[in-house]
């Protein structure tokens, strides 16, 4: 009888090996744990044993206590707007203030970034993981895979950051915008 915590185990795995684009048979061949016993653990039918897991973990290049669990933040804390720390980019076109904890072990960032009139994020080749963006002001421009997403005040966007992507204000004005970064960036 499966349990919650090996279906939780399996869908952590999953979610990395897809976040990294590896299949179940490249998985197979680095572990030496055949593809169907894998997809088994994934969805949570069976349980690895501890040589496995440890082989799973090297695989996905993550230590295998990530596997079984996400460490606790190490404090609670509170943050006031005028204490966020910023990040100027771009000569200043670009200022990011970070709201989470970039020493916690949170597996995500959270930061307003605002984006001088006509400003331009360098385009991104991808890389693992998830993007949120939510518009506070302005008119935002965000391309994801070349396909344009026109995004104003209230709008919002969320996709695979495998995928390219390119950001840019698309009026004079400064564009205020709420991201969620996952996995971490360090802001």
């Amino acid at each position: 009888m499966p349990t919650a915590i090996g279906k939780l185990l399996g869908r952590r795995i999953r979610r990395i090996r897809q976040e990294k684009n590896l299949t179940l048979k490249q998985i197979e061949s680095k572990v030496g744990v055949s593809a169907t016993h894998i997809s088994e653990i994934e969805r949570g039918k069976t349980s690895p044993t501890i040589g496995a897991l440890e082989k799973i973990a090297s695989a996905l290049d993550v230590p295998p206590s990530h596997l079984i669990d996400v460490p606790p933040v190490a404090k609670l804390e509170s943050r006031h707007r005028a204490d966020l720390p910023s990040l100027l980019m771009r000569e200043g076109a670009i200022r990011l203030q970070s709201v989470t904890n970039r020493d916690a072990s949170s597996e995500m960032s959270i930061f307003f970034a605002t984006i001088d009139g006509s400003g331009v994020v360098d385009p991104v080749a991808g890389h693992r993981g998830e993007e949120f963006c939510y518009v506070l002001e302005g008119f935002l421009e965000v391309s994801v895979s070349g396909q344009p997403h026109v995004l104003r005040r209230g709008d919002s966007i969320h996709f695979k950051a495998s995928q390219s992507h390119h950001i840019r204000n698309l009026s004079p004005e400064p564009v205020r915008t709420l991201w969620a970064v996952r996995p971490k960036l360090f802001v």
